[in-house]
Order: C-alpha cells, then sequence, then structure tokens
C-alpha cells in the first residue's frame, strides 16, 4: 500500500540558523565546489547561498568576491624555468597565473582586459 501525504494551507517559510548558514556558505566557497548542487542536496535555492554569503561576511566584514591584485608598473623578476606559469600578454598588459590558479579567475581577468 503506498501513502501519499497531502499538504494544505499557506506554505511554511524555514528559519536557518546562522551556523547552518555558515555550513552552507563554507561548503559553497571551496575550490571546486558547485553552488547549484549544494543548494540541491540542502533543497534551497542557489540565490539563497548567495544572499547568505553576502549577509555573513558583511558581518564579519570580509570581501565577498574580489581577490586580491597586485599592479606593479616595473614587475619584479620572474622565474622563467617555473614549469607551471601561464603568461599571457594583452593590450600592453600581461598576466601571470601560477599552477592552481582558477579557470574562472583567469576568465574574469581576460573579460577585464578585453573591455
Amino acid at each position: 500500500m503506498t501513502q501519499i501525504t497531502v499538504l494544505s494551507g499557506v506554505e511554511r517559510r524555514r528559519r536557518w540558523s546562522d551556523e547552518r548558514k555558515l555550513a552552507l556558505v563554507v561548503a559553497a566557497i571551496v575550490p571546486g565546489a558547485s553552488v547549484a548542487a549544494i543548494a540541491r542536496d540542502a533543497d534551497i535555492s542557489p540565490s539563497s547561498i548567495y544572499r547568505w554569503r553576502r549577509e555573513l561576511c558583511g558581518k564579519l566584514g570580509q570581501p565577498t568576491c574580489f581577490a586580491a591584485v597586485a599592479v606593479h608598473v616595473d614587475p619584479p623578476e620572474i622565474d622563467h624555468g617555473v614549469s607551471d606559469m601561464l603568461v599571457i600578454e594583452l593590450r600592453g598588459a600581461t598576466i601571470r597565473a601560477a599552477g592552481g590558479v582558477s579557470a574562472n579567475l583567469l576568465m574574469a581577468a581576460l573579460r577585464e582586459l578585453n573591455a
């Protein structure tokens, strides 16, 4: 025999503790993590995780979306013998990315140079 549950009435809003929100945000910012997958597993929308990240990082005084960038007029000498260094020269600018840099970060930098 199959059991069916019928829910009627006004949809109930769930309340999430700051600890649970923080756990989901931390899981989502791990390199290689998928916000969509984490949200699906928690049965929430991905936009909730992004909103919680902004709110929680704002409370902690942490930046939410930008990485530190150093601009050098005369860049320091770099050991060109390093094999895991990507160098991109475009429109008079040079991007040097060490091994392990995310493709998303490189794409964002290239989009800014191309703008």
